[in-house]
Order: C-alpha cells, then structure tokens, then sequence
C-alpha cells in the first residue's frame, strides 16, 4: 500500500498556520530547525515516522495515531478538535520552553535543582537534575554526588576567571 507522505505534509502545515505560527516558531517549540520544518512540510516520501515529527505532532495537539492514519488515507487534513491555543496558558507547565525541554523535564526522579543568579543583572540559570525513572537509592546518591562535584568546578572557574 502507498503511503500518502504528502497528506501528512498539507496537514502538519494546515495545523501550523492554524495555531498563527510560523515555521520558525514551530520549529522553536520543538527544539528543532526552521529547514526540519520545511522538509516535513514538503511532503517527501520517508522511511519511516521520525520521533521529532511525533513531537511536532504532539504540539499541534494532534492524537496518538494520526499520522499513521493520514498515511493509511483513514483520514485526511488535520484533526477535528481544535488545536492547542498558540500562547502559552499560565497554567500550563512549562508551555514557553521547546518541546524536547519540557519533555526532559518531567522524565526521571528529581535530584536536586537550583536557581543561579548572573552577575547584577535580572539574568538567571535554572538547573534541574534528574536521575533516570525508578532509580535506586544508591543511584540517586550517585547523581546527587555529581551534582555536587559540578557545582564545585563551576564555584571553581568562576574564582579563576572572575
């Protein structure tokens, strides 16, 4: 059975324009490229469905399944619900970061997290650390332990070179 590359193309691109966003600005929120856009958008044939385009598809709010179904021809365009809003809702946990981002964020038991400040100005680095899923104890006591040597070689260059 032919797969039907292009329907998938002319509804990732139906779906964007419907939320107001550029290629570019989908392609920040997906933690990708502007050309990683286009050439989904192009409508090329492809060996498989890549993870970075089931992302893309999970920000455009589509189901589990619709590209495989776009492919098959069960279905054509974007899906009927309406897409996610294209301003980030404050309720929404971390809607204003790239997609890869907030994903990491929410994978793992939390370790530890700090926030540093930069200097005088308003600037700051926000630090989270994570332990794979389901560690051990003694696992997250390793990454705690890392975290630490880290923070000491940062406190370290910083009295070096400043």
């Amino acid at each position: 059975m032919q797969e039907n590359w292009q329907s998938v193309a002319d509804a990732l691109r139906a779906s964007r324009l419907a939320m107001g966003l550029s290629q570019e600005e989908l392609a920040e929120r997906a933690g990708t490229s502007r050309s990683t856009i286009q050439n989904l958008e192009s409508g090329h044939p492809r060996k498989r469905i890549s993870r970075k385009m089931q992302e893309i598809a999970t920000i455009l709010g589509w189901p589990d399944a619709h590209i495989e179904q776009l492919l098959a021809g069960a279905a054509s365009g974007p899906p009927a619900k309406e897409p996610p809003s294209a301003k980030p809702e404050a309720s929404a946990p971390h809607a204003d970061l790239p997609f890869a981002v907030a994903h990491e964020l929410g994978i793992g038991d939390l370790v530890d997290s700090k926030v540093i400040e930069l200097g005088d100005s308003d600037a700051r680095i926000i630090v989270v650390v994570r332990a794979a899923e389901g560690a051990t104890p003694e696992q997250l006591s390793q990454a705690l332990e890392e975290w630490k040597r880290m923070q000491l070689q940062m406190i370290n260059n910083e009295e070096v070179g400043g």
